[in-house]
């Protein structure tokens, strides 16, 4: 946001500017990636597996309750970064406060829906009797931080639609330090169980929302967050939910068929709950950096939609997915070299480690699939074209999904049948993002060059 921090993605050379932007972004990711990787550490390893279970299935539904805003977050960094390109300081200031200011009204309501309705969705999810009373006390006491989550992911998203991906970075690395110490605190020196891991990370992401606003509204950024100037503007309004409202429905329904999994798990018992919650923070290593390149490709799509360069966009989305692949593909291989070992550090309990080692050995091979879809998604998200990326991830990562899911639950009913659905389902949404992206960017550059051929006659 500073100006010493922002990056220009509209001119000059494409990889050493996205590099700079994406290490950030990664670094940033892994210390979020801490406040529930580092719970679940010391939930694994001090407690027992019915308090891992009660976090891993209370996941799904904290995903649920903060994938709408963060979705409309992405619009934010959007419409922001089209403004930026197009040289409009004014416009992108009343984006950031609109967003602001929409995000703490909405971070509040979901909150208490959240705290009010979580026993019922648990029960809906089929959730182990043995677990719910821990899992009902994690995630009520994890909701209350959910508005400052919200503000702290409307803040930073209008901060990456400049290319400040730095400040973001740092604010997560004292606070991801800090949920460390908090969660000694809470759970060894205090024995508070479950419940100490969610006052931890409910301390550690309300300071990072003080302290993005602190980073946020010093004087002399290019763009500077005001409490005065906090307000709805209708207008801007409309603009940024066009883009995030799509993109946030988009997450819900991935969560969707993530809750479809969930479901089905369920029904193989507590061993089976615990492997796949242990799964999912292992694969966060892997996913986490993906999510950055997504990052990085639509705030360089968003800038240079605003300056009108088409052909750059097409050139560093190629560059993009090609480097993003070849760094999944390394932390994959890497983790698969040393599985038991990797997956042992989240759970003592061998069972466990079997089931979730069994998923593992099935997606990740393939995971250098899902930057091809997240980067090419977050290209066509850049240039406006949140609703076709909606009905993209709608197709292949929901109605695929969830009817392969149906199918080889009832046809093998094995933990393996229900892990495969992911990379089948990522080589078809990576596939149908191709198509959308090459359709979009070859119309807009034909476009441009047949308007550059009138204006010259």
């Amino acid at each position: 946001m500073a100006k010493s921090r922002s990056i220009d993605m509209t001119s000059g050379p494409i990889v050493g500017p996205l590099i700079k932007f994406i290490l950030p972004l990664i670094g940033g990711s892994i210390f979020q990636q801490l406040y529930n990787t580092v719970d679940f550490l010391f939930v694994g390893n001090v407690l027992n597996k019915t308090s891992a279970a009660a976090v891993g299935a209370s996941s799904t539904l904290i995903t649920c309750t903060i994938g709408l805003f963060s979705g409309i977050s992405v619009g934010t960094s959007v419409i922001a970064a089209h403004a930026i390109g197009a040289k409009d300081k004014e416009k992108a200031e009343k984006v950031l406060h609109t967003s602001v200011a929409f995000g703490i009204i909405g971070g509040i309501l979901i909150a208490l829906l959240g705290i009010l309705f979580a026993p019922n969705i648990l029960r809906l999810l089929r959730t182990p009797e043995e677990v719910m009373p821990q899992a009902i006390t994690y995630i009520r006491i994890y909701l209350i931080s959910v508005p400052m989550l919200v503000f702290y992911n409307m803040a930073s998203g209008g901060m990456r639609a400049y290319g400040d991906s730095q400040t973001p970075f740092k604010v997560l690395v004292i606070c991801g330090f800090l949920n460390v110490c908090m969660d000694y605190l809470f759970i060894v020196i205090i024995p508070l169980g479950v419940a100490g891991v969610s006052i931890a990370t409910a301390i550690t992401q309300s300071l990072s929302a003080f302290l993005i606003a602190w980073f946020a509204s010093r004087p002399g950024l290019t763009i500077r967050l005001s409490a005065k100037k906090l307000r709805l503007d209708l207008k801007i309004l409309k603009e940024v939910l066009k883009i995030g409202l799509p993109t946030g429905i988009q997450t819900i329904i991935i969560t969707f068929s993530n809750v479809m999994v969930q479901y089905y798990i369920n029904d193989f018992g507590e061993t089976a709950v615990a492997a796949f919650a242990t799964y999912y923070k292992v694969e966060n290593f892997i996913y986490l950096p993906i999510m950055a390149f997504g990052q990085a490709s639509t705030t360089f799509s968003g800038q240079n939609t605003g300056a009108g360069n088409y052909r750059r966009i097409r050139k560093g989305t190629i560059i993009t997915v090609v480097i993003a692949a070849a760094v999944v593909a390394c932390i994959a291989g890497l983790i698969l070299m040393f599985p038991r070992t990797v997956f042992t550090w989240f759970m003592k309990d061998q069972d466990v480690v079997t089931n979730a080692l069994k998923i593992a050995l099935i997606s990740f091979p393939f995971y250098w699939v899902y930057p091809i879809l997240e980067v090419t998604g977050g290209a066509v998200r850049g240039m406006g074209y949140s609703l076709q990326s909606m009905i993209a991830v709608i197709v292949n990562l929901c109605v695929v999904r969830v009817s392969l899911l149906a199918i080889f639950s009832r046809t093998f009913h094995t933990i393996e049948s229900l892990g495969s659905v992911y990379p089948i389902t990522w080589a078809t949404c990576a596939l149908t993002f191709i198509v959308v992206f090459a359709v979009i960017i070859t119309r807009k550059i034909r476009n441009q060059d047949a308007d550059k051929r009138l204006a010259s006659s």
